[in-house]
């Protein structure tokens, strides 16, 4: 299928390598509930595994898909999501990574919550090695994965109760809590929400901390971001951490950061 009027919502997944994970997710994102969306895939320099992956699912879905790639020059995040996002045709984005299940209803949820000036933020349940490795095309299109059963025994103990579809609880839980954190693969914003504080700060290459300083801009700007937990669920697949590689100052700066825009992020020129 391609659909000609622009999507209501850009999903981007950040990937790198791991075609076997991306289609899964792919999949996934065939059982949606809400269609009206495209997907932009923000590559960081995978190989040729990704785009042949992109090639198969295409046409399956109502618009067709965006591959945005850079050079392997190390994690990059935060590059190839802005530049991913420059291309994104919706109004609306919401943000994944290419290891992450997604529940049936998780596009719809995010959809249905989202406010103007406003961010959604939710969490995942980390799935272990050996379920990782036994999960099958057919557990996803079958959504096995959404059953408590299914991965139970494979979580650890505080993820398990991400994976309960409790969406009544959603004002109570947002009820006398100011901000919520923003997790990387799993939130969601307005696209002028997100070019307002200008995107991800690309001098933040190397895992961790992109996040945590876009989170602190966001509320700098003024903006509210409400837990979307136990309602927009993913299944996230195991993979092992590399160390986060930032010194300690780099971490106070960015993390504590009194920005609300930086002037290295999706416009490189100076506010």
């Amino acid at each position: 299928m391609s659909g000609g009027a622009n999507p209501d919502v850009s999903l981007v997944i950040a990937v790198y390598q791991r075609e076997d994970a991306l289609e899964l997710v792919l999949i996934s994102l065939l059982n949606q509930t809400f269609g009206d969306f495209e997907i932009v895939v923000a590559d960081d320099g995978s190989d040729q595994g990704i785009a042949r992956v992109i090639q198969d699912y295409s046409e399956q879905f109502a618009h067709p898909i965006r591959h945005v790639w850079h050079d392997d020059a190390g994690f990059r995040k935060t590059v190839i999501v802005n530049r991913a996002v420059t291309h994104a045709a919706g109004d609306y984005l919401v943000f994944i990574d290419g290891d992450c299940l997604l529940h049936h209803r998780f596009l719809e949820r995010h959809v249905k919550r989202r406010h103007q000036g406003g961010i959604l933020s939710g969490r995942r349940v980390m799935f272990d090695r050996s379920l990782t490795e036994r999960v099958t095309s057919e557990d996803v299109r079958k959504r096995r994965i959404e059953r408590i059963n299914y991965w139970w025994k494979h979580a650890g103990k505080i993820d398990r109760w991400n994976g309960f579809y409790l969406p009544f609880l959603h004002g109570a839980r947002n009820i006398g809590r100011r901000q919520y954190q923003i997790l990387g693969s799993n939130f969601s914003a307005h696209k002028e929400d997100f070019y307002r504080v200008n995107g991800y700060d690309e001098r933040i290459v190397g895992r961790g901390l992109e996040d945590n300083n876009l989170c602190v801009r966001f509320v700098n700007a003024g903006m509210v971001i409400r837990t979307i937990t136990r309602e927009a669920i993913q299944y996230h697949l195991y993979h092992e951490a590399d160390p986060i590689p930032h010194t300690r100052d780099f971490i106070e700066r960015y993390r504590s950061s009194g920005e609300t825009w930086t002037p290295h992020g999706i416009k490189k020129e100076e506010r």
